[in-house]
């Protein structure tokens, strides 16, 4: 996370931990955001928390991957805790983990998902176990006592890479005061043989706990950056939609799971990918549509002649060759992302000046008057405001004659894309989030106790309407709230669904710029 936008990125990554685990984790998480790795003894002077208190607040953070600690470099004996600020934002995806999740697998594999996410770290047996139980619960049916079906949704969502393990003691931490730990790369997705048996047996029991278990030292957790690859991927098949149709978005997500498996996620640019291999993967794919099993050449042809970039053709061999370049196409997107802004806060007038510039790289004020046609006045007046929020950059060109002569100075705007315009909306985006956190939290906080009455109420009304109760007396019953209060309830979960669409949005945003300075720091 680049330092520049360390302030409001600590605001929301506070508010999260506030929000998920409570008042005292969030003022030890705020502690460390502010300064880094710092030893245990030097926390409860700063918070004013008791050493008890800021001991159970890193346990929780630990359990749930938000914080690391390491060796002191100044003395091998003390430990120094650091927050982990990417998986600290990342509880703001969780909703997006599991939706995820369902839609490509199922509600199996959902639950799973949640159940570790509430847990942290856990072990696949914990997990299978309370999985199960949760849905013995919500089905009160006993096919779901048997827990062979998790055991084979948990191993798809290994195979998958979306759980990773966490890394094990190493061999010599014994030796050390501050442990270390270590997992070896071929182990980081492999299930254990895990005991069915006893599992099945204990929820037939309707234990509540699983107790001791054959795999409860190998330990799995969320892996978030899984997860940030295939929200990745999501907006760029959605950016494929908007630009054709869905068919061709569906024809491009076939294409991205094929460059998955055959490149590193992390690489600014994919392996090639032939037309016949992908032209196979559509005919075997048995949800491809009868639109793109027609019109396959046609839909690939239109993509990657797009001037988007969403698929770049380099070769003729096996009938052409296909890459994806992730800084060309994240550049295009932030560009079109920053296009809306500067739309939206300024006008059309100063978008077609923002665009003009980034797309002649220097220009001198006349000429952007001129060439955008637009008032000397107005052209000034727009060009300074997007000067003066950061959308613009200048640079001074000076022209010496002779010794006795004036230096004449050229003054040229231009866009700084990466270091200066992408970096100013992503502190943009972050302090949007944030407000629009806290104004959520404000909200539902003040009107606390009347929701809870609101939501106490329809949870009756719905009990005794299964119960057939008659309407007359529903209708009474329902009027022990004023229209008045109704009104009010109505007006807070409106706000709190834009609110909620707005943070989503903003996050978007936030995921489009940080994968564009990302890929365009490789090249």
């Amino acid at each position: 996370m680049p330092p520049f936008t360390l302030g409001h990125f600590s605001q929301v990554c506070c508010q999260l931990l506030n929000h998920y685990f409570g008042e005292i984790v969030g003022q030890v998480g705020a502690y460390l955001l502010r300064r880094g790795n710092r030893p245990l003894f030097d926390i409860p002077c700063a918070t004013g928390l008791s050493i008890a208190e800021v001991k159970k607040a890193l346990a929780v953070m630990i359990q749930h991957n938000l914080v690391k600690f390491e060796a002191s470099e100044r003395n091998n004996n003390i430990a120094e805790y650091s927050i982990i600020h990417h998986n600290v934002y990342c509880l703001l995806r969780y909703p997006k983990y599991l939706y995820m999740i369902k839609r490509i697998y199922g509600t199996s594999e959902e639950i799973l998902l949640e159940i570790l996410l509430n847990l942290g770290q856990a072990s696949a047996s914990n997990v299978i176990f309370q999985s199960a139980n949760r849905l013995k619960e919500a089905n009160d049916d006993s096919e779901f006592s048997d827990p062979s079906a998790l055991h084979q949704s948990f191993l798809k969502l290994a195979q998958d890479h979306f759980i990773i393990r966490c890394p094990k003691l190493s061999d010599n931490a014994n030796m050390q005061k501050v442990p270390t730990f270590e997992v070896q790369e071929k182990e980081k997705f492999t299930v254990p043989h895990l005991e069915i048996g006893p599992i099945a047996k204990l929820l037939k029991e309707n234990a509540a706990q699983l107790g001791e278990h054959g795999d409860s030292e190998v330990i799995w957790r969320v892996n978030h950056e899984r997860f940030d690859v295939e929200l990745r991927n999501v907006i760029l098949v959605n950016a494929a939609a908007r630009r054709v149709d869905a068919t061709a978005g569906e024809l491009y997500h076939l294409i991205l799971k094929l460059w998955r498996e055959c490149s590193n996620p992390d690489s600014p640019t994919t392996n090639a990918l032939s037309f016949n291999v992908i032209k196979d993967a559509v005919r075997k794919n048995e949800g491809s549509s009868p639109i793109l099993l027609e019109h396959f050449e046609q839909y690939l042809r239109v993509l990657y002649e797009d001037t988007s970039s969403l698929i770049i053709k380099v070769g003729d061999a096996g009938g052409g060759q296909f890459i994806l370049n992730y800084s060309i196409v994240f550049e295009n997107l932030a560009c079109a992302t920053l296009d809306s802004i500067v739309l939206e806060r300024f006008g059309s007038k100063a978008l077609r000046l923002f665009r003009l510039t980034r797309i002649q790289k220097f220009m001198e004020q006349d000429q952007m008057q001129n060439i955008a046609m637009i008032p000397a006045k107005e052209a000034k007046m727009f060009t300074y405001k997007l000067l003066e929020h950061n959308f613009l950059q200048i640079k001074e060109l000076k022209k010496g004659t002779s010794n006795f002569a004036p230096v004449k100075s050229f003054i040229l705007f231009h866009v700084d894309l990466p270091q200066q315009v992408a970096r100013t909306a992503l502190e943009a985006s972050y302090k949007g989030l944030f407000n629009a956190m806290v104004r959520q939290m404000h909200d539902l906080t003040d009107n606390k106790r009347l929701l809870d009455k609101h939501a106490r109420l329809e949870t009756l009304l719905e009990t005794l309407r299964g119960e057939g109760l008659p309407e007359d007396e529903l209708a009474y019953l329902s009027d022990s709230m004023t229209a008045a209060e109704k009104s009010l309830v109505a007006r807070i979960h409106s706000m709190n669904d834009h609110l909620t669409l707005g943070q989503t949005q903003a996050d978007d945003t936030i995921l489009i710029l940080e994968s564009y300075l990302k890929f365009s720091s490789m090249t």
